[in-house]
């Protein structure tokens, strides 16, 4: 089966609603240093899977003089990108284009119609942007296809001051060793980033993976059908959500966090911030904190037909305390936990 069969239309439609730092405009480019390309061909028949289908692949390097605190905008349909700490200042992105046809003139056919616009903008910016095409439905008939079976791939090498920007419809994303700021979206395809001041890291079917990174305003997370994963994490606000995947913040820091998913646990530990707030609410799941450090606290913690545990701590009861439902205080009580789920259990306990 091939990875992915994009019909033009909803090519068109996803580009058309990216946000406008992720599209390319060529009648603006300023180009202010030379863009250096090198491109290679491939082609052979896949037998070795069983079918005969015929693959072609484009590989090209583009080389930006960004510096080492430039922006990268990368935007996608199709394939996995990975990008890294790269040596010198210099950005470097190479491209692979890969089709596949009923044989390999439809191939080679199928590898031309998709471009990538690599353009360098002004104040230390570049920009790269697969297109797909956009049949109609005469022009589709005369092809005799109705999309086009080609992925396109990024691997980036950049300076590690590098600001980052991602946006994907299907494929993976991998971050890692960047000190910039990095934010990544895709539709179907997991987002893994290691290092860096991350923004945003989202993804609908697949898991978000955040580690070893900060930031210093909020750092969003979520994912619809799988995990949310933040280890050692330091920001002032988190926000974590899941639908059906375990949300697990370990050795996180912040001031506010916000963590929801629907039909499995949330985990987190760490210390907590004075007058910090912490809101943790699943469903289906258990609800489990670690917390490290002295500081006091309130918490709020209900279930409707599982156990609430805190024994760790020494509570000044506000309310109840015991069975499905804890109101106390903890020392000072100058930080905040709201912890709720409808059928699972609720442990609160010390590192």
């Amino acid at each position: 089966m091939s990875r992915v069969l994009i019909a033009s239309v909803v090519a068109a439609a996803v580009l058309a609603a990216a946000p406008a730092r992720a599209q390319v405009y060529p009648d603006r480019i300023e180009v202010k240093s030379k863009v250096r390309t090198v491109a290679s061909h491939t082609a052979y028949q896949r037998r070795d899977r069983g079918d005969s289908r015929e693959e072609d692949s484009e590989r090209t390097t583009k080389t930006f003089r960004l510096g080492p605190s430039g922006s990268l905008s990368l935007g996608n349909i199709s394939g996995d990108i990975t990008i890294a700490r790269g040596a010198g200042s210099d950005t470097t992105v190479e491209i692979l284009k890969t089709a596949h046809g009923r044989d390999l003139a439809d191939a080679r056919e199928q590898l031309q119609l998709v471009t990538v616009d690599a353009v360098e903008r002004t104040g230390n910016r570049a920009e790269v942007k697969a297109r797909y095409p956009n049949f109609n439905n005469d022009e589709a008939r005369r092809r005799n296809r109705r999309g086009v079976n080609v992925s396109v791939a990024y691997t980036v090498t950049a300076p590690a001051g590098t600001n980052v920007s991602v946006e994907t419809i299907s494929g993976s994303v991998r971050i890692s060793d960047m000190t910039g700021e990095v934010s990544a979206t895709t539709i179907s395809g997991d987002v893994r980033i290691a290092g860096g001041r991350v923004g945003t890291a989202k993804t609908i079917s697949g898991t978000v993976e955040i580690t070893d990174a900060q930031m210093d305003g909020t750092i969003d997370s979520s994912s619809v059908s799988g995990d949310v994963i933040l280890r050692r994490v330091k920001a002032r606000r988190l926000d974590a959500g899941s639908v059906s995947g375990d949300i697990r913040l370990e050795d996180v820091q912040a001031e506010r966090v916000s963590a929801h998913t629907t039909s499995a646990s949330i985990f987190m530990s760490g210390p907590l911030a004075k007058n910090g707030r912490y809101e943790l609410k699943g469903f289906s799941g258990d609800v489990r904190v670690v917390l490290a450090g002295n500081a006091g606290f309130e918490v709020d913690a209900t279930s409707f037909s599982g156990d609430i545990r805190a024994s760790d701590f020494a509570l000044t009861a506000r309310g109840r305390v015991g069975g499905r439902t804890l109101n106390g205080t903890h020392g000072d009580g100058s930080a905040v936990l709201e912890l709720s789920t409808f059928s699972g259990s609720i442990i609160l306990s010390k590192k």
